[in-house]
């Protein structure tokens, strides 16, 4: 081999080397292990924010289901019950979360297309919450007596 040679591929394979690292670096954001604050109310038991939500015997009216397509919520705005389950169901290929902003404490972790996060309001009031990663996505529930 000539020194060019030699030179090219050190080069190539510190650049492959550069890509692979840079890789496992986005690939470990939003870590399963990190801890999640749920605070006062409580998500559904059962649910994860990695995993689709279970049916259950529940009625259909029963689950008011929120979209996450097109970064942002749909809807925007959804009025529930005290008591009603709320599902958010990410549907598009990249990851969101759900975040409250004011009006109840949940955090869900980060997932991806096909996964979902609920949350069961307990008292009446307007819930602001958003997706941490993707600024200006916003939502609202207003929680009605039921």
């Amino acid at each position: 081999m000539t020194a060019s040679t030699d030179r090219f591929h050190r080069r190539s394979f510190l650049g492959i080397a550069a890509i692979g690292v840079l890789g496992l670096t986005v690939a470990g954001c939003g870590d399963d292990d990190d801890p999640v604050a749920t605070g006062g109310e409580e998500q559904a038991p059962g649910t994860t924010a990695n995993a689709p939500v279970p049916t259950t015997d529940e009625p259909q009216e029963a689950v008011v289901d929120i979209s996450m397509k097109d970064i942002e919520f749909q809807p925007k705005v959804a009025t529930v019950k005290v008591g009603q389950r709320v599902v958010w169901t990410n549907r598009e290929g990249v990851q969101h979360d759900v975040r409250a902003l004011k009006g109840a404490t949940f955090h869900s972790e980060l997932f991806g297309e096909g996964g979902s996060f609920s949350f069961t309001p307990k008292k009446a009031g307007t819930i602001s919450y958003d997706c941490s990663v993707h600024p200006g996505m916003t939502g609202k529930l207003k929680v009605v007596e039921a």
